[in-house]
């Protein structure tokens, strides 16, 4: 349980940091992109400390993804709000907005609300798939190298 708490942890910190921490326009987009990939860095750090089998890690993973999805999701939709700081997830913001013009018109307005808890439980949703991914490509126990003498 300790590795799906680190995991977990590692994802939250980065939401948090990606969602209060105000960054100049030029980094915005790199920096979405490392956020995006955050969910390998907690899976794999669940899935390394995780004790047991192979098919164990990617469970650790999934769990420290989900947690740290919920987040990461919630880190979003706090930063569709007005007056919040242009950081990392700024991009999100625009990827949504340009997203709308897809929409059948009226839509947009109908589900407002709606429309950014979908995008930001897709985002959560990300970061519990990389999680489980990441855990399971992890080394565990059984990826000692055993030195054969004849």
């Amino acid at each position: 349980m300790d590795a799906v708490l680190v995991g977990a942890g590692v994802d939250a910190a980065i939401a948090v940091v990606a969602a209060t921490l105000a960054l100049p326009e030029r980094v915005r987009w790199p920096a979405f992109a490392g956020v995006l990939a955050g969910g390998l860095l907690g899976g794999y750090l669940a899935g390394r400390l995780a004790a047991g089998s192979w098919r164990r890690r990617p469970r650790h993973g999934l769990l420290a993804g989900v947690v740290g999805g919920a987040a990461f999701a919630l880190a979003v939709r706090w930063s569709f709000e007005p007056g919040t700081p242009p950081g990392a997830l700024r991009p999100a913001n625009y990827l949504l907005a340009t997203a709308a013009g897809w929409f059948p018109s009226g839509f947009t307005a109908r589900y407002d609300a709606l429309i950014g808890v979908a995008a930001a439980l897709a985002f959560g949703v990300l970061y519990a798939v990389e999680g489980a991914l990441a855990a399971g490509a992890a080394p565990g126990d059984e990826s000692g190298i055993v030195a054969v003498r004849e």
